[in-house]
């Protein structure tokens, strides 16, 4: 029997002077891939799923019936064997074992996983996904969508990597691009010329503040975000490995929204039209804004015939392939580059053999870590490689596992700054006005 080829595999642990690094096992600390023809669990209920009724007792005659048949297909098998004699068995190939069974993985015990590498909000937002009803994400990023803004908040994001760097970005330059200035001038004049056009008083109070109404965060995004800030999953690593905010939402994006607005104005009457027009010229000063998160959590594919690779896991952990543990870090680098950040935030690539398992591509076979010296496929040491398609497989099967958008409630700050626009001369019919005849 060939002597399997153990492979090189990552995982998460601690540093005496670095904190969470990853550190790699190689040699004879390597895994062995297994062939087997058997699969992740998805046999376990879904949460609130109700078990399937109790098959019926079959009557004497199906009994009768039914061993007939099942003597029938023995003597067939027999004479089958003695014409066809059983092959030797194949040779075991080197790149991986072949055992018929392995210690089970069920895809419901991911959550757990997490809980136990401390990430308690991944695991939370995992559970949550399994116990919803079956939905699929349709990519459309204001679209109508079951949505979660209680479990993730903008102050537990900042916690990590770089996501407080990529927030005062948003906040002391990008909300002051020439794009953003465009869009809060649009959105405030219209809600100054709807509060101005739509009163008889001459001197109405124009300033205001936005709030979420009823709970609709989903609204409130559509109708005062201003600009936004895409965070990848290099900003919420801590010294290159995954966090908590890596798991539960890898690339994600902070948006900044109008909060509180003053107007001043200066008010005037066009007697030259017919009729008379009052009229006011007014500037605005945005104040305050609100800050928030927001992401969906889905398991969609851009590419259905390569889904997105997601770790191999098991009961007590992960292990990867990839050093910082996803397809998408790769984006356009070749595989057998390595990339990690400087000292100056830049990309740097290293000619190494970022891969395991195979150069190019993960494979789908689950490995033994061999951890213990005298035992194969313990089940601490088994992983099972999931993908973005192994949870929609198990959708397919359960009729559940709900994608959902991920916000963060809008927390109110106030600019160092404030923005001041002119806005655009806005004018009522004179008779609409208190005073007017």
């Amino acid at each position: 029997m060939a002597k399997v080829r153990k492979v090189p595999y990552y995982t998460i642990g601690s540093s005496v002077f670095h904190g969470k690094v990853w550190k790699k096992h190689d040699g004879s600390r390597g895994a062995v891939p297994i062939n087997t023809p058997q699969k992740i669990s998805y046999d376990r209920l879904a949460p609130g799923e109700a078990p399937p009724p109790p098959p019926t007792r079959p009557t004497a005659n199906q009994s009768k019936s039914r061993q007939a048949e099942a003597d029938k297909y023995k003597q067939l098998a027999k004479q089958s064997a003695k014409q066809h004699p059983k092959e030797p068995p194949k040779p075991q190939s080197d790149d991986a074992e072949n055992h018929a069974a392995i210690p089970e993985f069920d895809l419901q015990d991911v959550p757990d996983a997490m809980d136990k590498m401390g990430w308690p909000i991944a695991a939370t937002i995992a559970r949550k996904w399994f116990t919803g009803p079956s939905h699929v994400y349709n990519d459309k990023a204001d679209g109508e969508q079951p949505l979660d803004d209680t479990t993730v908040t903008i102050d537990w994001a900042l916690k990590y990597g770089k996501v407080q760097e990529r927030l005062n970005e948003l906040v002391s330059a990008d909300i002051r691009s020439e794009k953003a200035l465009a869009l809060i001038r649009h959105k405030v004049t219209e809600h100054v010329t709807k509060t101005f056009t739509g009163t008889k008083s001459t001197n109405p109070n124009l300033g205001f503040e936005t709030a979420v109404i009823n709970s609709d965060i989903r609204q409130f995004h559509i109708d005062w975000q201003i600009q936004r800030k895409m965070v990848d999953i290099f900003d919420t690593l801590d010294r290159l490995t995954l966090t908590d905010l890596s798991a539960t939402l890898g690339n994600f994006i902070l948006y900044a929204a109008i909060g509180k607005v003053e107007i001043s104005k200066e008010k005037f009457f066009k007697y030259d039209r017919k009729p008379a027009e009052y009229c006011i010229d007014s500037v605005a000063k945005l104040t305050h804004i609100y800050v928030y998160l927001k992401d969906n959590y889905s398991f969609n594919d851009v590419d259905h015939s390569n889904s997105q690779y997601l770790g191999h896991w098991n009961r007590s952990g992960m292990v990867t392939s990839y050093i910082l543990a996803a397809n998408d870090l790769l984006g356009q680098i070749r595989p057998g580059w390595k990339m990690r950040l400087d000292h100056n935030d830049k990309l740097e690539k290293k000619e190494i053999n970022w891969d395991y398992l195979s150069i190019g591509k993960e494979i789908d076979k689950p490995v033994d870590t061999r951890r213990r010296f005298f035992r194969k496929l313990f089940k601490k040491d088994v992983y099972w490689p999931v993908y973005n398609r192994t949870y929609n497989e198990w959708r397919a099967k359960h009729k559940r596992g709900e994608d959902f958008m991920i916000y963060s409630k809008p927390e109110l700050r106030k600019l160092k700054t404030p923005i001041v626009i002119k806005l655009e001369t806005i004018c009522r019919p004179y008779f609409s006005t208190a005073t007017g005849r």
